[in-house]
């Protein structure tokens, strides 16, 4: 008698993540914010990445196309971030329906030039194609930062403080819209103070800890202070919301305890923004907890965003 084979494992059984670890696995370069390349300028390297913006996914058709094309930008803008690079140079394809208005179009184009002036990028090229129902904005983005700068995933270390940007959750209600990608926040910590481990916050902090954490060395763990993680006015107060809503773009990253002060003392003096400690890397096998104001920890589970699972 014939067996039946299983039905063929799908991108939903797998989510977003898993996909990811199936896919880097066959490409070297792959699994941090932007891929790292050789330059011609021996002390820099070279960034490059590519992220679309797909309608019905990241925007609603009633999306101010300007807002759109703004978003497109800043989303690649800020991969380039959160590995402390400079944006240099980009390309955009665009798939649109034949009934959308030029003027619709113009000022796409229009929000992605103001995100790219904005820190001194340029769109040099790209492409347009026809679709028959999504529209998309497709972003790839060069950029380079120099060799000893360079913040990496997977450099936390045990004893490392644990810091974010701004405040966080609720990026519905407009922020993942408008969000400034923290270029020049990166750029800054990276020359100032010597960053192990950086990523922005694009599918919610308890999901991107869980990157911090498997791309770091085995041995090491998380723990997050609840009362500390910064609550954005949008998420009403609401401590899930700015664990797990995503779209927030600020930086999360780790430093060593002997520069907490002088880093506290200098991004007060150079910046407006938020910022605040949440938490260490401790030695675990591999465990994010969440230490509540009753001091119990527990574990906190990945529950971001994720593309194949949130529909």
């Amino acid at each position: 008698m014939k067996r039946i084979s299983k039905r063929s494992q799908t991108v939903g059984d797998l989510g977003e993540f898993g996909l990811i670890k199936e896919i880097c696995a066959s490409i070297p370069h792959a699994g941090d914010d932007c891929a790292v390349l050789p330059s011609a300028d021996r002390k820099k390297c070279l960034l490059y990445t590519c992220d679309p913006v797909v309608e019905g996914v990241h925007f609603v058709a009633a999306t101010p196309p300007r807002q759109i094309g703004w978003k497109a930008m800043a989303r690649n803008l800020s991969d380039i971030a959160a590995m402390g690079g400079q944006p240099r140079w980009a390309v955009v394809s665009i798939g649109l329906r034949p009934a959308t208005s030029v003027r619709w179009v113009k000022e796409i184009y229009a929000g992605l030039h103001a995100a790219a002036r904005k820190f001194n990028c340029q769109i040099v090229g790209g492409d347009t194609t026809h679709v028959k129902h999504e529209q998309f904005v497709v972003v790839a983005l060069i950029g380079d930062v120099v060799k000893s700068r360079i913040a990496l995933r997977s450099g936390a270390r045990v004893g490392d403080s644990v810091f974010v940007t701004g405040t966080l959750g609720g990026s519905l209600h407009g922020k993942h819209l408008t969000f400034t990608p923290r270029v020049n926040e990166a750029r800054w910590l990276v020359g100032h103070f010597p960053v192990h481990a950086m990523i922005d916050l694009t599918d919610g902090l308890s999901n991107d800890l869980q990157r911090l954490r498997e791309s770091s060395r085995p041995g090491i763990g998380f723990e997050i202070f609840a009362a500390e993680v910064p609550i954005a006015r949008a998420a009403r107060g609401r401590l899930t919301a700015a664990l797990n809503d995503g779209e927030d773009f600020e930086l999360l990253f780790t430093i060593d305890p002997r520069y907490v002060t002088a880093l506290r003392r200098s991004w007060a003096h150079d910046f407006r923004l938020k910022l605040t400690e949440i938490g260490r890397v401790v030695q675990s096998r591999g465990a994010i907890t969440l230490i509540g104001n009753d001091a119990i920890q527990r574990p906190l589970t990945p529950a971001g965003y994720d593309h194949f699972t949130n529909r």
